[in-house]
């Protein structure tokens, strides 16, 4: 199986495996429901910080979860849970 890295526009390569588990992190607080639909969750630079982590990887985490339904973002505001009808719909 062939390792890929994501890459951002600046050309940082984020590893996939930190990224996959930065996804799962966020991805199982909004599934507990540690992050409520409709919150805004932590920054990118605020989880950067606490996961010890480039922000570059929480962009790209952030990013997946935005794909897969669980996340909204709007600019200069944040990222917002979304309920769990919406990325319940999105998996299935």
């Amino acid at each position: 199986m062939e390792r890929t890295a994501l890459r951002s526009r600046g050309g940082y390569e984020a590893p996939p495996e930190r990224t996959q588990l930065v996804t799962q992190f966020l991805r199982e607080h909004i599934e507990s429901g540690k992050w409520r639909p409709y919150n805004r969750i932590p920054s990118q630079d605020e989880l950067a910080n606490k996961l010890r982590v480039p922000t570059r990887v929480v962009a790209h985490a952030t990013a997946a979860l935005q794909q897969q339904g669980y996340l909204w973002s709007l600019p200069h505001k944040g990222s917002y849970a979304r309920p769990a009808k919406d990325w319940q719909r999105e998996t299935e």
